[in-house]
């Protein structure tokens, strides 16, 4: 019950007014299970550089937890009175402006644990205390555990238009990048990428002989 309550405060999370937009970029490729990486020209400095894991998309709104924004806090000072995790490596993250009160973790295992959601294969979101105490006080917690304060959250249809301006670049979410060693690279991996795959195709025309004619209609699905 106490997950549900936090994932519905998490998809009615109210933001400012948007611009206009192009409502006519496709967006179904929008769900739970994406990454989310900021467009280079979004200056938002609570998302400049930023992945976000995108938990929750529906009508009411939609919710994720940014992936590549650590703190200096450690587990053992967040929660100083679980015993067994004073040496644990990885930080607390930054999971977004909303709520920072609020702690949410990401658990990767192969099955669901109490009190979880899936979000992407083998990675399940959790506001449970208990869910969080025992990941963190099991074997491997820095594989396994992404701690957050805060999350991202956006108002009914306002993703959509921040993705219909060009705010946000979409991609299947990849479990090994939200545990990864060094999140901090994954924005810069993912965005080199996109900017050699755009100097490779320029100024193409507008009619060509399948396949090249796709290139022209609109972006590369798949990468």
């Amino acid at each position: 019950m106490r997950l549900a309550i936090c994932l519905t405060v998490l998809c009615l999370a109210v933001g400012g007014p948007a611009a206009a937009s192009d409502l006519s970029r496709p967006t179904e490729s929008l769900k739970p299970g994406t990454f989310l990486f900021s467009a280079p020209q979004l200056r938002d400095p609570h998302f400049f550089h930023t992945v976000v894991l995108l938990v929750t998309y529906g009508a009411e709104g939609a919710s994720g937890l940014v992936i590549n924004r650590p703190t200096d806090i450690s587990p053992g000072r967040a929660f100083p009175d679980l015993k067994g995790i004073e040496k644990l490596l990885k930080p607390v993250y930054f999971g977004g402006p909303v709520n920072q009160s609020l702690i949410l973790a990401l658990l990767r295992t192969e099955s669901l644990p109490d009190g979880a959601q899936k979000v992407v294969d083998h990675i399940y979101v959790t506001a449970s205390r208990k869910a969080l105490a025992d990941a963190l006080q099991n074997r491997d917690p820095d594989k396994k555990v992404r701690v957050f304060f805060g999350y991202a959250g956006w108002g009914p249809g306002q993703l959509d238009r921040e993705y219909g301006n060009g705010d946000w670049v979409v991609r299947d979410a990849d479990p090994e990048a939200v545990f990864s060693e060094d999140p901090s690279t994954v924005w810069d991996v993912i965005m080199e990428r996109r900017e050699k795959i755009q100097i490779r195709t320029p100024n193409l025309p507008p009619f060509l002989p399948w396949p090249f004619g796709i290139l022209s209609k609109g972006p590369i699905n798949g990468l």
